[in-house]
C-alpha cells in the first residue's frame, strides 16, 4: 500500500541521516521491474539534498556493463571540481599503468578510499546507485573496498536493485549483505493500495469500487497503474465535459500498452524474448515449449515469468489483460513472425496439442518453401475439430491453405469434398460450383468412398442423377469390398432414401433392387436382435410409413432416433428423415416440439440452409393440421433462408406447402403467381415434386379447371403407386380426384375414389378418414349425408385436421338446412365458421357469413339488444356461452372445460338471464370472448 511505502521512507531517513553513528551505513530498495525504486531512491536523494547531504548519484546500465569503471567515473563527476581534476580518470589509467592492471586496480581503491575520507571530513555524503545490478564489475569491487574501509560516521550509502544473473553477482551479494544493511523490498499494490491510488488521483472515494478492476489489470504494478490513468484522462479530455458512468472503470489505451511494453523491455534482451514468446504460445505456453520456440535455457525462461509475474504482466502463466498480448505481438518484426509461428505450429503439432492451436500459427504466416509434409495434415486435423465446433470460417481457412499446398492429387480431391460438406448446411449456393467440379472425380474413382457419399447426396439434389449414379456405382464396389463397414451402413441408407425420395430415375435403378433387409419393416425386432445403425433406422421408418401408411413400429423408431441422436453435419439426413417419419404419421404434437427446437438450433449455428429444411417440415405440420397462416409463415421462412435456385429438385416442397395453403386460404392470385415460377424437369420425379403436383391440382380445382385438375391428381395417383409410396400418408390423391368429379356430375367415379380412400385409411381415428368421410357424405343421397358428416366431425376432432373439420362442419349445416333443420344448420354454421377463422381458411369463412358484422357486440346492436348486458356475464359464464354459441352439448362444454354438467347449465340459466333470451339457439352468432378452441 502506498502507507507503507512512505513508511518505507521514513525508515531509510532515520537510518541514513538521524541517530547514532557506528560506522557507514547501507541501504538496499529492491522489488521488480517499475515497482517505484527509482522513485524511492530519488525520494531519499531529494531528502539528503535538503538536509544538506553531498550527493554522489550514479546509473548503472546493461549497455554499459562491459567497460570497467563505468560506475565510478560517474561518482567522480558528482565530486566537487577541485577534486576530480586531481584524481586520475580511473578507466583509462587502469589501461594505461606500466606496474599492469593489478596495481592499477589496488591504486584505484586507495585513491577512492583517500576521496571518501576527505570527502566525509567536511560533511555527510550520501552515495546514490540507481539499477546497481547492471554495475560493472571493477566499480563494485571499488565500492566495497571504499565502503568497509571508510569509517566515518557521515558516509551512507543507498542503492536500488533488481534481478541480477552474471559476473557481478558474487561481487555485488559480498557487497550488499553486510550485517548492518538495511533492505528494503518494493512489493505491487495491494487492491487496497490501488484503491487508495485512485481515491487521491481521482479525487472521489467512488473510485474505490474500481480498485479489483485495476488491479486484475495491473498486478499492483505502478507504471501499468499510471498508464491507464493516463489512458483514462486522455479520454476524458477528448470526451464531454460530464463523462458518463463508468468512466472510471479500466480500459487499455495507448498509454497502458507503452507502459507494458517499458517493462518488458526494462528486463532486457532474454526477458522480452520470453515475453514475445509467450504472448505467440497464447494459452498453450509452457516453460520446456516456450525454452524450444525462443531457444532460450529453461532455468533463464523461469526467471524471466517470475519476474513478469512479479512485474504484474502475467498471472497463472497468462497475461492480465489482452492488450498486453496484443502490443508484444505487435513489436515483432515481420521477418521474426513468420518463422517464430511456423516453430510454434511444428513444435505444438509434435506435442500433440489441440489441432486448432497448431493451425492458429499455420494461419498466420505462409508455409515455408519447400512445405513440410505435416503441414498439411495439421490442418487437415483443425479443420476436423473446427467443424466438430461450428467453427465453419476457420474450418474453411484450414481447407483452403491445406488445398495450396497439397501435392497429391487424390488428397486434393478429398479437401475439395470436405470443404462442400462442411459448409452446404450454411449455404449450400456458396458450394455449388465446387460439387459439380467433384462429380468426375466422384464417378472414376479418384474421390475416396466415404467422401463421395456426401457428393452423391449433393448431385440428388441438383437433379444430376447421371454423375450421381456413377458415384453411387463407384461406393458400392468400396463397400462390397468392406462388408459391415460404416460405409457399407451408408451404401444401404443411401438405398432406402432413393426408395422414399428418387424412386423414378433408370439411372438410379440399379440402387433400388434392395436386399430383403434394405426395406420397409415386416416383422418386428426380437428382443436379442442387435439393432441397426440409426441412419438405416430412420430411412427405414420413413419408407415404411411412406409405403404402408401409419406405423406404429415405425413412429417409436423414428422418436428414437430424435431422442439419442444429435444434430451434425454427418447426422443431419437421418434426422430430418426420422421428424419427416413423424410429420407423414401425424404425430403432430411430437413433430411440432421436435421442429421447434431444431429450428431454434440451427437459427443459432446460423445453419441456414438446415433452417430452411426445419422451416418446410414445420409448414408441413401446419398444414396437415389446418393452420394456414403458419404454413405460410414458415414455407416463406424456408424460402428465405434457402432461395429457390438452392433447393434444386426439392423445390416442390416449400412451393407445394405454399401454394397448398394460399388455395386453401382462397388468395388464389398468389397462388397463381407461385406457379409462374419457374422449376427444374426434374423435380417432377420425386416424392418432393408430388407435393407441388397435388397443390397445382388443387389450385387448378378451386379455379375452375376440373379437367387439368383432374390430369394432376391421376398423376400424383399413378407415380405414387409406380413408386411404392401410394399410402395415405403421403398424400390424399383420391380425395382431390373425388371432389373433382363431383364438380363434373361423376358421383359414382367420386364414390368410388373415397370408398377407396376410406379403406386405405382403416378404422383409426385419422385425419384422412375424416376427410374421406366428408367426401363420400357428399356423393350419398341427403338423408344419408348427416350421420356420415357428424362421424367425419367426430374423426378429425380427434385425429386434429381442423381446416378439414370446418370444411365437414360447413357441410354439415349445409345438410341440415337442406333438410329443414335451421336451428341445427346455424350452430354447426357458427361452429365451422368459428373453425375456418381460427385456421385462417378466408374463403370459406366469407362463404359462411351471412352479415359483414359477426361479433357480439355488433350483432346485438343490430337486434336492438343492450350491449351492455354482456360485460356483466363472468369469465365462466362467457367461455361457456362461447362453446354453446359454437353448437357444442353440455356434455361437451363439461368435458372442455373440465366442469360437471349440472355446473354448464347453471351458467348457461344465469346467461339466458343476462342477456335476456329464453333458449340456447338465440345465443348470438359468433361469441368475441378469448375462449381457444381445443381439441
Amino acid at each position: 500500500m502506498l502507507v507503507e511505502r512512505d513508511q518505507e521512507i521514513a525508515r531509510l531517513n532515520r537510518l541514513l541521516f538521524e541517530g547514532a553513528r557506528e560506522g557507514s551505513r547501507l541501504a538496499v530498495i529492491s522489488g521488480a521491474v517499475t515497482s517505484g525504486k527509482t522513485a524511492l531512491l530519488h525520494t531519499v536523494t531529494d531528502t539528503a539534498g535538503g538536509r544538506g547531504v553531498r550527493v554522489l548519484p550514479a546509473v548503472a546500465s546493461a549497455s554499459e556493463q562491459k567497460f570497467p569503471y563505468a560506475v565510478l567515473e560517474q561518482l567522480y563527476q558528482g565530486m566537487p571540481t577541485h577534486l576530480r581534476r586531481s584524481r586520475p580518470r580511473p578507466g583509462l589509467d587502469a589501461l594505461r599503468d606500466p606496474n599492469g592492471p593489478d596495481q592499477a586496480e589496488l591504486s584505484l581503491l586507495q585513491d577512492f578510499h583517500r576521496t571518501l575520507d576527505e570527502l566525509t571530513g567536511d560533511a555527510p555524503l550520501l552515495i546514490a546507485i540507481d539499477d546497481v545490478q547492471f554495475a560493472d564489475l571493477p566499480s563494485l569491487r571499488c565500492l566495497a573496498y571504499g565502503i568497509r574501509r571508510c569509517r566515518s560516521e557521515t558516509l551512507s550509502v543507498v542503492v536500488s536493485r533488481g534481478s541480477l544473473s552474471g559476473p557481478a553477482a558474487t561481487a555485488l551479494d559480498e557487497l550488499l549483505h553486510e550485517p548492518k544493511v538495511c533492505h528494503v523490498r518494493l512489493a505491487p499494490l495491494t487492491v487496497a493500495g490501488v484503491s487508495t491510488l485512485l481515491t487521491e488521483e481521482l479525487g472521489t472515494e467512488e473510485a474505490g469500487r474500481h480498485a479489483a478492476a485495476y488491479h486484475e489489470m495491473t498486478g499492483g504494478n505502478l507504471l501499468l497503474l499510471r498508464g491507464l490513468l493516463d489512458d483514462r484522462f486522455s479520454r476524458l479530455t477528448r470526451g464531454p465535459l460530464d463523462p458518463a458512468p463508468g468512466t472510471d472503470a479500466p480500459v487499455a489505451g495507448e498509454l497502458f500498452r507503452q507502459a507494458a511494453l517499458s517493462c518488458v523491455y526494462r528486463g532486457g534482451p532474454a526477458h522480452r524474448r520470453v515475453a514475445h514468446g509467450i504472448a505467440l504460445l497464447g494459452d498453450a505456453t509452457s516453460v520446456p515449449l516456450l525454452s524450444r520456440l525462443i531457444e532460450v535455457e529453461e532455468r533463464l525462461v523461469r526467471q524471466s515469468v517470475a519476474l513478469l509475474t512479479e512485474v504484474g504482466i502475467l498471472h497463472g502463466g497468462r497475461f492480465r489483460s489482452d492488450a498486453v498480448r496484443t502490443v508484444l505481438l505487435d513489436d515483432l518484426e515481420l521477418h521474426e513472425l513468420g518463422p517464430l509461428h511456423h516453430r510454434a505450429a511444428r513444435l505444438l503439432y509434435e506435442e500433440g496439442a489441440d489441432p486448432i492451436d497448431v493451425a492458429r500459427h499455420l494461419l498466420s504466416h505462409e508455409a515455408p518453401e519447400p512445405v513440410e509434409e505435416w503441414i498439411t495434415q495439421a490442418l487437415c486435423d483443425a479443420a476436423v475439430h473446427a467443424i466438430a465446433a461450428d467453427r465453419r470460417e476457420l474450418a474453411m481457412n484450414c481447407l483452403q491453405m491445406a488445398d495450396r499446398y497439397t501435392t497429391d492429387e487424390r488428397e486434393a480431391l478429398q479437401l475439395q469434398a470436405t470443404m462442400v460438406q462442411a459448409m452446404w448446411p450454411f449455404n449450400p449456393l456458396s458450394q455449388m460450383r465446387r460439387l459439380q467440379s467433384l462429380a468426375g472425380p466422384a464417378g472414376s474413382g479418384m474421390l475416396p468412398a466415404p467422401e463421395t457419399i456426401p457428393v452423391v447426396i449433393g448431385l440428388l439434389g441438383l437433379g444430376r442423377m447421371d454423375e450421381a449414379a456413377a458415384a453411387l456405382e463407384q461406393v458400392s464396389r468400396a463397400a462390397a469390398e468392406h462388408p459391415g463397414t460404416e460405409l457399407d451402413t451408408g451404401l444401404r441408407a443411401i438405398r432406402l432414401a432413393l426408395s422414399s425420395t428418387y424412386p423414378d430415375h433408370p439411372e438410379l435403378r440399379p440402387f433400388l433392387d434392395q436386399e430383403e433387409d434394405d426395406g420397409p419393416w415386416d416383422v418386428p425386432l426380437s428382443p436379442d436382435q442387435t439393432p441397426e445403425s440409426p441412419h438405416l433406422t430412420a430411412f427405414r421408418a420413413l419408407l415404411t410409413v411412406l409405403s404402408r401408411g401409419v406405423d406404429e413400429r415405425a413412429v417409436r423408431a423414428a422418436e428414437r432416433v430424435l431422442e439419442t441422436v444429435r444434430l451434425s453435419d454427418r447426422t443431419m439426413l437421418t434426422v430430418h428423415a426420422a421428424l419427416q417419419t413423424l410429420v407423414y404419421a401425424d404425430r403432430h404434437a411430437t413433430a411440432t416440439t421436435w421442429c421447434d427446437r431444431l429450428i431454434e438450433e440451427t437459427s443459432e449455428r446460423g445453419a441456414k440452409a438446415l433452417l430452411a429444411y426445419f422451416c418446410v417440415l414445420r409448414a408441413q405440420i401446419a398444414l396437415r393440421v389446418g393452420r394456414l397462416r403458419d404454413t405460410v409463415r414458415y414455407a416463406e421462412r424456408a424460402l428465405e433462408e434457402l432461395p429457390a435456385r438452392g433447393w434444386g429438385v426439392t423445390v416442390g416442397m416449400p412451393l407445394g406447402m405454399l401454394i397448398n395453403a394460399h388455395t386453401s386460404m382462397g388468395n388464389h392470385d398468389a397462388a397463381a403467381e407461385l406457379l409462374a415460377r419457374p422449376v427444374p424437369d426434374e423435380m417432377y420425379r420425386n416424392r418432393f415434386g408430388l407435393h407441388y403436383l397435388y397443390a397445382r391440382a388443387r389450385h387448378q380445382l378451386a379455379t375452375g379447371r376440373q379437367h387439368a385438375a383432374l390430369t394432376d391428381f391421376r398423376a400424383c395417383g399413378e407415380k405414387m403407386a409406380d413408386w411404392g409410396l401410394d399410402s395415405p400418408a403421403t398424400l390424399t390423391w383420391r380425395l382431390g380426384a373425388a371432389e373433382t368429379w363431383l364438380t363434373l356430375g361423376g358421383q359414382e367415379r367420386a364414390a368410388r375414389l373415397a370408398e377407396e380412400q376410406l379403406e386405405l385409411a382403416g378404422e383409426s381415428s385419422s385425419r384422412t378418414r375424416g376427410a374421406a368421410l366428408r367426401v363420400l357424405a357428399a356423393t350419398r343421397p341427403r338423408h344419408e349425408r348427416i350421420a356420415l358428416l357428424q362421424q367425419a366431425v367426430g374423426v378429425l376432432q380427434a385425429s386434429g385436421g381442423w381446416y378439414e373439420m370446418a370444411r365437414a362442419l360447413a357441410d354439415l349445416a349445409e345438410a341440415h338446412k337442406q333438410l329443414g333443420d335451421l336451428d341445427t344448420s346455424r350452430l354447426m354454421t357458427r361452429r365451422a365458421l368459428r373453425l375456418a377463422d381460427s385456421c385462417g381458411a378466408d374463403e370459406l369463412s366469407r362463404s359462411l357469413q351471412r352479415t359483414p358484422a359477426r361479433s357480439a357486440l355488433s350483432e346485438a346492436a343490430r337486434t336492438g339488444e343492450d350491449t351492455a348486458a354482456f360485460s356483466e356475464l363472468s369469465d365462466a359464464e362467457s367461455r361457456v356461452a362461447a362453446l354453446a354459441a359454437s353448437g357444442y352439448t353440455n356434455r361437451e362444454i363439461a368435458a372442455k372445460l373440465f366442469i360437471t354438467i349440472s355446473t354448464v347449465e347453471q351458467h348457461l340459466t344465469r346467461v339466458y338471464r343476462k342477456i335476456n333470451i329464453s333458449q340456447r339457439r338465440e345465443l348470438p352468432a359468433s361469441l368475441d370472448f378469448d375462449v381457444a378452441y381445443t381439441a
